[in-house]
């Protein structure tokens, strides 16, 4: 035989996910390679399983083909992933109306998107997956005029690229000095593996999980300039990828765009998702979102703690704190015109404000799924043998439900857990996960963490001044006749969490000075009867004001806030812009 049809095209890729799949944690233990963020195996796994999943089979080379690219394009993960997608796209591009291929046609159709794959990237990288790639689709042309059949044809273009593989070691210095292959180089490798499988006409058994062979030492790895691997799918025509890596190759590195039919996808390393995906939806309906961490994935290995603390977004708390110290954020959901955003991660404020201005509705929020809880606790419970979570107060997001769902279902793990209802949000809520923080720098067991925080959070105060009833009417916080008659009268509300964590109003002022003087005039109290333990500052888009507050409770208090942030975007939806908001803990009575 010396044709490819479409049933041979989807077996190949099914073998070859299989094959991969089976050396998956060791692709992921050997990735060092542009991050060393340990996940280029779950990466091709995620993409190889979501073409053979979604794929439309037939005999058509060609159409096969297309539906396997469309597949890619939705389930491509990491640089490699992505790649692997663009590669497949380039092989659908040089495919068209043909229904069966032969060997010099598939050759040439390979060395055609090899081209086309590098012309996808920003900053191609020899000694990778690239590399491989191109080695084997050049000995493709090289040996079809003397293949016997497609078997052959395959056989001897695994020998060349295998040899490509071992020469990576020598080409990046970073795979040197660990002595590894390019993790994404082996998975091509292996991918080849399923197809000589195939074509050797063995049975394709259930997925057998090898062991590690070794284990990398990660404590001392680096992320480099950029902290966040963001992928975007957006629904488009756009052909050319040019403009959209012009549009962001200012914004980081490792960028990556893939084109489809109908669609196209982008990986980018960056320190700004927000940015990336505001430039992104000015080409087309943005699909999918996808952040990763990488700085938190590698900072997991040089925690010398064997908890780890976990909260949502709502709690608001500077973020470089939360990076040296550990705390993983679970991002709410922001849903814009039918766009589903992270919170803090892909949606700040200022695009926040810019969505409800342009948007055809108001945005809404949700709670994060419980897959983003899981796939965060499994990978937790790798590096760690506790995990503490904050949540926001039960009373004002099921997300506190959510994660008690998901650790009752591990019912052979649930000790490993402790959940806390802060019973509060914003800024008072990160003031409980900052005391959680010191006691366990001071190696305080949990359990005396939780009972402090459950005595502490009864003590938690948070008073937020809205410039006006508008953005909680619209967003359905309060009932629009009473927005409508706050907005008439020129009203500024004062909103708080009461003892039982719901929200309630404290209070109304004609002007941002009647509302600060009330504000004073509480806190008077409270430092009178208990005195304030530590305060912090969160605002929306309203620095003036805060700085302000700042100057202003300095002097009343007797010592700066904590800390200065930004609100949350699910808050600010219902809070509005200019928000300005006084968190704090008084001593125990």
């Amino acid at each position: 035989m010396k044709n490819i049809n479409g049933n041979d095209l989807y077996q190949m890729v099914r073998y070859g996910a299989s094959v991969i799949d089976s050396k998956r944690e060791l692709l992921n233990d050997i990735n060092v390679f542009p991050v060393p963020d340990g996940d280029t195996g779950n990466n091709l796994v995620h993409t190889l399983q979501t073409i053979v999943r979604e794929s439309q089979v037939g005999e058509s080379f060609h159409q096969t083909l297309e539906s396997i690219s469309e597949s890619a394009l939705i389930g491509a993960r990491g640089n490699s992933g992505m790649i692997f997608a663009q590669f497949i796209n380039g092989l659908r591009l040089a495919s068209a109306g043909k229904d069966l291929v032969t060997l010099k046609e598939f050759a040439e159709m390979a060395n055609d998107s090899v081209m086309h794959t590098y012309e996808s990237l920003d900053h191609p990288v020899e000694g990778t997956i690239l590399t491989v790639i191109k080695t084997w689709a050049k000995c493709l042309i090289e040996i079809y005029p003397v293949s016997e059949n497609v078997k052959t044809f395959f056989f001897k273009a695994y020998a060349n690229a295998n040899q490509a593989l071992k020469d990576t070691t020598n080409q990046l210095d970073v795979l040197k000095s660990r002595n590894v292959v390019d993790s994404g180089a082996m998975g091509f490798i292996l991918f080849l593996e399923g197809i000589n499988m195939y074509y050797n006409d063995e049975v394709l058994k259930e997925t057998h999980k090898e062991t590690i062979e070794f284990k990398q030492d990660h404590s001392q790895d680096e992320v480099g300039l950029y902290r966040y691997c963001t992928e975007g799918l957006i629904k488009s025509d756009v052909k050319n990828e040019h403009d959209i890596l012009k549009a962001l190759k200012k914004d980081g590195d490792s960028l990556i765009v893939a084109i489809g039919q109908h669609m196209f996808r982008v990986h980018i390393h960056t320190n700004n998702p927000a940015i990336v995906f505001k430039k992104l939806a000015t080409f087309g309906t943005i699909i999918s979102q996808k952040v990763d961490d990488m700085m938190m994935d590698i900072d997991m290995y040089k925690d010398e703690h064997d908890t780890v603390i976990v909260t949502d977004s709502i709690g608001d708390i500077d973020p470089v704190y939360l990076l040296k110290h550990h705390v993983h954020v679970i991002p709410m959901n922001v849903v814009s015109d039918g766009v589903n955003y992270f919170d803090k991660l892909t949606l700040n404020n200022d695009v926040l404000f810019d969505l409800i201005e342009t948007g055809h509705e108001y945005p809404t929020t949700a709670t994060p799924s419980i897959s983003t809880v899981k796939t965060l606790f499994d990978k937790l419970l790798k590096n760690y043998k506790h995990i503490l979570v904050i949540t926001v107060s039960s009373q004002l997001s099921a997300t506190h439900q959510i994660i008690q769902q998901e650790i009752k279902s591990r019912k052979d793990e649930q000790t490993k857990f402790t959940l806390i209802d802060s019973m509060t949000n914003s800024a008072a809520q990160g003031l409980l996960i900052m005391h959680a923080v010191e006691m366990l720098q001071d190696n305080k067991p949990v359990e005396l963490i939780e009972k402090t925080l459950n005595e502490e959070k009864k003590q938690s105060e948070i008073l937020v001044c809205l410039e006006t009833f508008k953005y909680a009417t619209m967003s359905g916080r309060l009932p629009k006749a009473v927005g409508k008659i706050g907005m008439a009268l020129g009203i500024r509300p004062i909103m708080a969490i009461d003892q039982n964590g719901k929200g309630t109003a404290f209070g109304f002022a004609l002007s941002q000075k009647g509302i600060t003087k009330r504000i004073i005039k509480h806190i008077k109290k409270d430092m009178e009867k208990q005195g304030i333990k530590r305060y912090a500052l969160v605002h929306c888009l309203n620095q003036e004001m805060a700085d302000e507050y700042e100057n202003t409770f300095t002097k009343l208090i007797g010592f700066p806030p904590i800390y200065i942030t930004d609100v949350s975007s699910a808050t600010a939806i219902h809070s509005g812009k200019g928000t300005v908001a006084i968190a704090y803990i008084k001593n125990k009575e």
